[in-house]
């Protein structure tokens, strides 16, 4: 399965800076309304005290800030505009840190409910199920998503990655399509484009797709890709018979990661059918104690 998509807290393509003006009340209306919100800064200002240690946040202390959330989300909701809602977020992460994922998915789902033309909290909340082995309930997760935002590469791309796994192949095509045309220079998309061929033992096409992958990967500097990439690659020649064209980019896939097991595995098979016995065996004996180490 093609690696995900994930949001993390500080960052990756999401981040913005609330624009979102509230209307301004009157003078006094809004002393009143700013008095009220006192309490409520408070608690978020100790939430987000806890969130900057540089370290693990003990499991009753996070229970503790989803509570004090809970009342600000109840009595002043307004407080979670811009950046703030990204707490429920960060909440959710350290919650799943713990296996808590019933707890990570009520504070993502809160994080949904107070972004209601975002669809970030069901990218993650996607990757959360799909990481405990939820695949079915992952992919509704990204199919709500997409209700909110239809174009979203990111939730078309894992929706794709994660339909072809489970064997839904004509769902993965839809949406890696739909990811294509909301992104198409975008070489993981193409990437993904090219499992789903493979797959479907469309070699050719697969080929195609992974080598133009290939020239956006390098421009994207996404390494562990651009491997996965060359690794495709090499088995898609390797059942198109191009052997030398195999040597080359499964070479290739070792000069990024010489510990790469399949590249090995692959390599030892291509030398095998150029008739190198030596190098065949050097290659797919790396690869087996490499896979015997995990």
């Amino acid at each position: 399965m093609c690696k995900l998509y994930h949001l993390f807290p500080d960052g990756t393509e999401r981040r913005e800076k609330s624009s979102e003006a509230l209307e301004s009340p009157g003078q006094d209306e809004a002393n009143v309304q700013q008095k009220k919100a006192q309490p409520a800064r408070r608690r978020l200002e100790w939430v987000e005290k806890m969130f900057s240690q540089n370290r693990p946040i003990q499991l009753k202390v996070l229970h503790k800030m989803y509570s004090e959330m809970a009342i600000v989300k109840s009595e002043s909701p307004e407080l979670f505009a811009g950046d703030r809602v990204y707490l429920w977020e960060q909440l959710a992460f350290a919650f799943n840190y713990y296996g808590q994922l019933k707890q990570a998915e009520k504070c993502l789902r809160i994080q949904a409910e107070l972004q209601p033309d975002k669809s970030d909290a069901f990218l993650n909340l996607g990757v959360f199920l799909t990481d405990r082995g939820f695949f079915q309930e992952a992919i509704a997760a990204y199919r709500e998503g997409l209700q909110r935002t239809p174009d979203c590469e990111f939730l078309n791309y894992n929706l794709a990655s994660l339909a072809g796994f489970t064997g839904r192949h004509d769902l993965a095509q839809k949406a890696i399509n739909e990811a294509m045309l909301a992104n198409p220079s975008r070489g993981l998309n193409l990437l993904a484009k090219a499992e789903l061929c493979l797959e479907r033992e469309q070699y050719e096409m697969a080929v195609r797709y992974l080598e133009e992958a290939l020239t956006k990967l390098e421009a994207e500097d996404w390494q562990s890709f651009r491997l996965d990439a060359l690794s495709s690659l090499g088995f898609a020649y390797l059942e198109l018979g191009r052997l030398d064209q195999a040597k080359r980019v499964l070479q290739e896939a070792l000069a990024l990661k010489p510990d790469c097991a399949l590249a090995h595995e692959l390599l030892g098979k291509c030398f095998q059918q150029l008739g190198d016995k030596w190098l065949s065996r050097v290659h797919l004996k790396a690869a087996q104690e490499l896979t015997g180490r995990r």
